[in-house]
């Protein structure tokens, strides 16, 4: 018997030149989220602590951290400003040695699947392939590709 969920998931991943390391530091470091996802970061690197997002542009987002793995993985509670709410989802986010470089990982989970929540969705995945390719171009190759047209 065929189980069905009823919310969706997005999954993503690059592959980085860089290390583990770096790539860790790059998700999870509010000044290096600066260089190619947000404007302004706080951030308490532990299970149960706190965050806020502060997008170019202006909207915050704030929530907690769920999971903390030093050096390996970070999950986060994620809000949408103006409908926490409506919807809360999950943002996990992976690093994994892998050949020469890295593998990082994004899953975003805990999409509803009514009709109401499907811009939401498709928007996320468009949301997060950008930052991650961008994400990929800061790690090996230094340059942000945002442009203030973006916003």
């Amino acid at each position: 018997m065929m189980t069905r969920t009823k919310t969706r998931t997005i999954r993503l991943q690059i592959f980085t030149q860089t290390s583990p390391k770096s790539a860790f530091k790059a998700i999870s470091e509010p000044e290096l989220l600066k260089r190619w996802l947000l404007d302004g970061a706080s951030l308490s690197l532990r299970r149960g602590g706190s965050y806020s997002f502060t997008w170019v542009g202006g909207p915050t987002h704030a929530g907690h951290v769920l999971e903390f793995v030093p050096g390996k993985q970070i999950t986060l509670t994620w809000q949408w400003p103006g409908q926490e709410d409506l919807l809360v989802t999950r943002l996990k986010l992976e690093v994994e040695p892998k050949n020469a470089g890295t593998v990082v990982r994004l899953t975003h989970s805990g999409f509803p699947k009514q009709e109401r929540w499907v811009d939401l969705y498709g928007g996320s995945i468009q949301g997060w392939t950008y930052f991650l390719m961008n994400l990929k171009s800061v790690l090996d190759h230094g340059q942000d590709l945002r442009s203030q047209y973006d916003w």
